[in-house]
């Protein structure tokens, strides 16, 4: 609306100085001209940008597993989302793009950073490849397909993710899948305390994520002693 009420003030102001113009020099036109034009731009608000972030956490596992390689991806998210903009919901059918406030990077590389980072940091595992990994060998690979993801500044964030342990090996065999909710309340009346809340969310997800590969990490290294020719 700001905007709005900005194009028509320049606009009448283009015209009072045209009209003015017929009585004035050429180079003092072209200055009165570049003055409104620059005014212009100097009023109008630069947008600011936001990151999710890691954020260190306890999945509950007791184990460290350094040796393990993990490929983290795809990671999918809705197409209503899937921009610069941060998408706001205005009410069950209507969506708010704001104009000035927007992800610093694609926000399905930053979901992906988080996680691995994250995940990396509770289980002690230091290869941790993203979608594509390109040749790189992996022992178990994660899928997550963010379903919904929305919140508000003045009121909490939420997101349902279903999210898949594979294989590493090809063909790939499906391990463990779920479907997770997350609510955050968002503390303080803000975008920046918005994405806060969005990056505890992810931090939670990070904790199942991890505690689910320790468990299947665990349950293959018993079949596996299991099945070794007994000397």
């Amino acid at each position: 609306m700001a905007n709005k009420h900005l194009v028509s003030a320049v606009t009448q102001l283009i015209a009072r100085t045209f009209r003015t113009a017929i009585r004035l020099p050429l180079r003092l036109v072209a200055k009165l001209l570049a003055g409104v034009l620059l005014s212009g731009c100097i009023n109008t608000p630069l947008p600011d940008y936001y990151v999710l972030t890691p954020e260190s956490g306890n999945a509950g596992v007791s184990v460290r597993l350094t040796d393990l390689a993990l490929g983290l991806g795809p990671v999918t998210i809705p197409e209503t989302i899937n921009r610069p903009n941060i998408v706001t919901p205005l009410d069950s059918n209507q969506l708010n793009v704001a104009e000035y406030h927007r992800w610093s990077e694609p926000l399905v590389d930053n979901i992906s950073r988080v996680v691995i980072t994250n995940v990396a940091d509770r289980l002690g595992v230091s290869k941790v490849y993203a979608y594509p990994w390109l040749g790189n060998a992996i022992d178990y690979q994660v899928k997550i397909d963010v379903l919904q993801m929305n919140g508000t500044p003045t009121g909490s964030v939420y997101m349902q993710v279903r999210w898949q342990v594979l294989t590493g090996e090809k063909p790939r065999q499906l391990l463990e899948t779920r479907i997770s909710e997350y609510r955050q309340p968002v503390k303080g009346e803000s975008y920046s305390a918005m994405v806060a809340a969005y990056s505890q969310v992810i931090s939670t997800l990070s904790n199942e994520i991890s505690k689910a590969l320790a468990e299947v990490s665990l349950v293959t290294s018993v079949v596996d002693e299991k099945l070794l020719p007994q000397g």
